[in-house]
């Protein structure tokens, strides 16, 4: 059905949820929310408590002993967004390295992704109007726009 170019999902109607029994939508749902509740600390619980740095650690007991490895740092700005975050694998070795910057209204402007030995693989720039994304370009580790979405917005 489209209401005002928006098309409504019905869920009864489509052959995937048949599929699918109640459990296991409700295992899928109970997912999504426990997630969602253990993500990151929000930017203004990490401004109030002054946090400067985050690493991340996790425990392996799949050997039968205790495997601890590092898998993520993050590095904050005294407003609580990540300025600077690394990634790794279960070996210790940095998978990603991300750099981003942002404008007075904490809005992301600017994102660098490199590679495990510090190259610039990418470089993406956001456009704000107030709060709303109307704009994000990507250029190549070069410099060279490589493409650009733009983002519009429809009131009710």
């Amino acid at each position: 059905m489209n209401l005002n170019g928006l098309y409504k999902f019905e869920v009864h109607k489509n052959p995937l949820f048949k599929k699918l029994s109640m459990k296991k939508l409700n295992l899928f749902t109970l997912f999504l929310l426990c997630t969602a509740t253990l993500m990151a600390q929000s930017r203004k619980e990490l401004k109030e408590a002054n946090i400067s740095n985050q690493t991340e650690w996790k425990y392996d007991y799949s050997s039968g002993k205790e495997v601890k490895y590092k898998v993520a740092e993050y590095i904050y700005d005294a407003n609580g967004n990540v300025l600077l975050e690394k990634t790794f694998n279960e070996k210790g070795t940095l998978e990603t390295y991300f750099e981003r910057e942002y404008d007075s209204n904490g809005n992301q402007i600017v994102e660098i992704t490199y590679d495990t030995k510090g190259k610039v693989l990418k470089r993406e720039e956001f456009k704000f109007e107030g709060k709303l994304k109307v704009e994000k370009k990507t250029f190549t580790p070069d410099g060279k726009l490589k493409s650009k979405k733009i983002y519009e917005y429809k009131t009710f």
